[in-house]
């Protein structure tokens, strides 16, 4: 069972200056996405080619969470990404925090990830986390029911990816977020 079963949960607020920096990193190294993407161990079908991704870590066994690879771009990334990634997950106060997945994801302009559950077991429990680095208020999230939400800059969001959603960018820009999966090792079997 998921931890969360609201659709979306805002979490914290987080410092534009570390989400400008990311984002200025990522417009500096443009080539990077095609790179990484090629790469990438996510080919779902739902991505449609509308997705790119540069994955820093990703679970070894879609069945399981608790073990992850981590890709050597994540060493030359850390840096930047893990003050992002500690202040999203400060309101959880785990005493054993582990991250299974960390992933640039870029929705290209007018595009769409159409409605989806994420299934894997790898899914079912680690908290699911939104830090939005480029976005417009036009960009968002839908779920089964039909309830919308934008998931603005300047603040870390849990989305419960098991229900059914999906995303829209009707806007002309690319809608980037850091995505990541976080769950408390103390309590696991």
């Amino acid at each position: 069972m998921s931890y969360f079963s609201g659709q979306v949960k805002r979490l914290t607020k987080i410092d534009l200056n570390d989400i400008v920096l990311l984002r200025d990193r990522v417009s500096e190294q443009p080539d990077l996405w095609e790179k990484w993407d090629a790469l990438k161990p996510n080919r779902f079908g739902v991505f449609n080619g509308n997705t790119q991704h540069i994955v820093f870590k990703y679970p070894v066994d879609l069945d399981d969470h608790r073990l992850s690879m981590t890709f050597p771009i994540w060493q030359e990334w850390k840096s930047i990404l893990q003050p992002l990634i500690d202040q999203a997950v400060a309101p959880y106060d785990y005493k054993n925090g582990a991250v299974a997945r960390i992933m640039l994801a870029r929705l290209h302009p007018g595009c769409a990830i159409g409605m989806h559950i994420d299934c894997a077991q790898s899914a079912e429990l680690p908290h699911k986390i939104h830090i939005p680095l480029k976005t417009s208020e036009d960009v968002v999230m839908t779920f089964a029911d039909g309830e919308s939400h934008h998931l603005a800059m300047g603040g870390a969001f849990e989305v419960n990816n098991r229900i059914k959603h999906g995303v829209h960018n009707p806007t002309r820009h690319d809608r980037i977020h850091l995505i990541f999966d976080y769950f408390d090792q103390s309590t696991e079997p």
